[in-house]
């Protein structure tokens, strides 16, 4: 029991270091920060499992956002949870589309992932998910591009608030006016 217990705050503290503490120890915009959030979720639910930090990449080079808070936030799909997380993709793009009675089952479902979850690479595992039928990954499409959608304009409305109050917080515990301290955190921003 001591072992389960050891590995369950081992994991609650990795968790709090991943997504928590970069948020609470943040000396940035609530924007950059909100925005980091925001495209992390819209990453996690939109790219494949694999090619999330690639596209998080490309995407930095063109928007400034916290790159280590929305890394953290493309772990909302992951090796661990694609299996179930696709499957629920695929039953509510079935749904959308009016074809909920015309799906498979579970086990089907996870046949026809095996390849993609036992690729080595990639690219290979991206060729391999492309290869399935139209009608799945019309389905799948259609689900990312909602939950997409939904998790990201939340994830940004939702931090940018608790940021913005923090910030404010810490201004006012700093003597500071909350568009000072901004400015200040916008110039190192730049600089870094």
């Amino acid at each position: 029991m001591k072992q389960h217990r050891s590995f369950l705050d081992k994991c609650y503290n990795k968790l709090i270091q991943t997504f928590i503490d970069p948020l609470t120890k943040s000396r940035n915009n609530p924007h950059f920060d909100a925005l980091g959030v925001s495209l992390g979720l819209i990453i996690g639910f939109l790219i494949p499992v694999g090619g999330q930090l690639a596209c998080l990449g490309l995407i930095r080079l063109l928007f400034r956002f916290n790159v280590i808070v929305a890394a953290a936030f493309t772990l909302v799909s992951n090796p661990l949870n694609m299996i179930p997380l696709y499957y629920g993709y695929y039953l509510l793009g079935s749904l959308v589309i009016g074809k909920p009675d015309h799906t498979m089952e579970l086990s089907s479902f996870e046949a026809i992932m095996t390849p993609i979850m036992n690729a080595d690479y990639f690219w290979e595992s991206l060729g391999a998910f492309l290869s399935l039928s139209h009608a799945f990954l019309v389905r799948w499409l259609i689900a990312a591009v909602i939950l997409s959608v939904v998790f990201g304009v939340l994830g940004y409305l939702i931090t940018y608030k608790i940021q913005k109050r923090r910030v404010m917080e810490m201004a006012n515990t700093m003597g500071m006016e909350y568009q000072s301290l901004l400015k200040k955190f916008d110039g190192h921003q730049d600089s870094g």
